[in-house]
């Protein structure tokens, strides 16, 4: 009976915790960024801690390529992530990287997770979710017309 109680509790475990993040297609991603853009990573910073223990994180990059979105080569942008979420974006000072960022009050945040950050290569290629894509693939989604959103239904459990 024990054996068939535990059995019972680790499949409900198992099933109940799993989730993913929704991955959008390259366009829908594009869309819903208020700003993509190429840039170098020059700060991260910790900045506190939420009350459930997840670590605030305060990055700093500097514009290479602008590709969508009223920002210029040079330009810092702040950045918001957050340390100790799973699927979360981990910008790394030093690196080079593509991000797709919506814009919230004085700093941007990373669109969907960790699917808007394509962090580059030593090959120049993208890693991450960005894998098999190329920076003209992002360009060309930028070109296409914005289509109307369509409401999904909220699903629940």
């Amino acid at each position: 009976m024990k054996y068939l109680a535990v059995t019972v509790l680790m499949t409900l475990f198992a099933v109940g915790g799993y989730c993913m993040i929704e991955t959008l297609s390259l366009e829908e991603l594009v869309q819903s960024s208020d700003v993509v853009v190429m840039v170098d990573v020059i700060g991260v910073k910790s900045v506190g801690k939420l009350p459930s223990e997840v670590e605030v994180i305060a990055n700093l990059v500097k514009v290479n390529e602008p590709l969508k979105g009223n920002v210029a080569v040079g330009e810092s942008l702040k950045i918001k992530t957050y340390r100790g979420i799973e699927d979360n974006p981990d910008l790394v000072e030093g690196s080079r990287v593509l991000l797709f960022l919506r814009r919230n009050e004085n700093h941007f945040t990373v669109s969907n997770g960790i699917q808007g950050w394509w962090p580059v290569g030593e090959d120049g290629k993208f890693m991450a979710m960005g894998k098999n894509k190329t920076l003209d693939e992002v360009k060309e989604a930028i070109k296409l017309p914005i289509k109307p959103k369509l409401d999904r239904p909220k699903v629940s459990l």
